[in-house]
């Protein structure tokens, strides 16, 4: 896990030292021995509990949120 943390230390630039190296490989450890019951979980049979279903138009909350960057906002409170 040390190796990892080292290439990402690289790779991206964290300039970490050896002490925050140990310290993030030891909380990596312990977060793949806490996710692995999870891992092992077959789920191939079961089917989602959401679908979507691309028939379905978007509703005009949700073409507002999209569109709510590009619009100018009001600063008048009306």
């Amino acid at each position: 896990m040390k190796d990892a943390v080292r290439r990402l230390n690289v790779e991206y630039g964290f300039n970490l030292s050896d002490q925050e190296i140990d310290l993030v490989a030891k909380q990596a450890e312990e977060a793949a021995l806490l996710f692995q019951p999870l891992f092992e979980v077959d789920i191939t049979d079961i089917t989602p509990l959401t679908k979507i279903d691309k028939r379905i138009k978007k509703t005009a909350c949700a073409r507002r949120e999209k569109n709510e960057g590009t619009r100018p906002r009001r600063t008048d409170n009306r």
